[in-house]
C-alpha cells in the first residue's frame, strides 16, 4: 500500500468513525511518512509497520465517548501545564535568542569580511580603529577568512533554528497529549526532518566554508608575519597603542 492509498483509506475510515480533527490526524500521518521516507524506508514498508487504517480510525473514534475527567483533575493538569510551560518557554526563548545571536555574528562577519577584502580601513569619530592598517594582501586573506566564518555562523544558525523549532513542535505535541487532544498521534522524530537535497547543500557549504576559513586564516596570519618580519605583527604595526 502506497502513502496516498493509506492516507485515502485512513480518511474514509476516520470519517466513517466520526473522528474529530480528521485533517489534523491526516497531516500528522503524512508527516510520519515523510520523516520515515527521509530515513530510507519505502512507502509500502512504512504503511505495513503502521496499524491498518480501520484500526486507527476505530481508536480515534473511541476517544469521543470517554467520560470526562473530574473537574479537579483538569484544574490540576492545567496548573501543572502552565507551571511547566513557564520554564520550558523561557528555555526555548533563550535558544531562539542564541539563533538570533549567531545570525548577528554571521552578518557582522560578512560585513567585516567585505570591508577587509576591499582593502578599506575605518576609524570612528572617537578614534577607535575598526580595521587596522596592514598590507592589502593581508587584508584580502583576512577578509576571505571572515566571509567563510560568516558562512559557518549562518549554517550554525540555520541548524540551531531547525533543532529549536523541532523542540517546539515536540513540546506542542506533548502539550496536546496532556490536554487529551492528541492521544494516538504518530511519534515525532527527535531530529528535524531535512530533505536530502537541502542536507547535502548545507553539508557541502559548511565543509567548503570550514576549509576556506582555515586556509585563508593561516595564509592571512602568515602573510602578516612575513610583511612585518615578526611573529607578532600587531606589535610591529602598533595596533594596540
Amino acid at each position: 500500500m502506497t502513502k496516498q492509498e493509506y492516507l485515502l483509506e485512513l480518511e474514509k475510515a476516520l470519517r466513517a468513525a466520526q473522528a474529530a480533527d480528521v485533517s489534523d490526524i491526516l497531516d500528522e500521518y503524512d508527516e510520519h511518512f515523510a520523516m520515515k521516507m527521509h530515513d530510507g524506508y519505502g512507502e509500502e514498508e512504512i504503511a505495513a509497520r503502521l496499524a491498518s487504517p480501520k484500526d486507527l480510525a476505530a481508536q480515534f473514534g473511541e476517544i469521543k465517548p470517554v467520560s470526562a475527567s473530574p473537574a479537579w483533575q483538569k484544574v490540576m493538569s492545567m496548573i501543572g501545564l502552565v507551571y511547566a510551560s513557564i520554564w520550558i518557554w523561557a528555555i526555548l526563548i533563550l535558544l531562539y535568542a542564541w539563533v538570533v545571536a549567531l545570525g548577528a555574528v554571521a552578518f557582522a562577519s560578512a560585513a567585516a569580511g567585505v570591508f577587509s577584502a576591499l582593502g578599506l580601513s575605518a576609524t570612528t569619530s572617537g578614534g577607535v580603529v575598526l580595521m587596522p592598517e596592514m598590507p592589502y594582501i593581508c587584508k584580502l586573506f583576512i577578509g576571505i577568512a571572515l566571509l567563510a566564518f560568516a558562512a559557518l555562523s549562518a549554517a550554525g544558525a540555520e541548524y540551531c533554528r531547525l533543532y529549536v523549532t523541532q523542540m517546539v513542535r515536540v513540546y506542542m505535541r506533548w502539550q496536546r497529549s496532556v490536554l487529551g487532544k492528541s492521544s494516538i498521534s504518530p511519534p515525532l522524530p527527535k531530529h528535524p526532518v531535512i530533505s536530502p537535497k537541502k542536507r547535502r547543500i548545507m553539508r557541502r557549504a559548511t565543509l567548503i566554508a570550514l576549509v576556506v576559513f582555515v586556509v585563508a586564516f593561516i595564509a592571512g596570519l602568515g602573510s602578516m608575519m612575513l610583511a612585518a618580519g615578526s611573529l607578532e605583527p600587531w606589535h610591529v604595526w602598533h595596533w594596540f597603542e
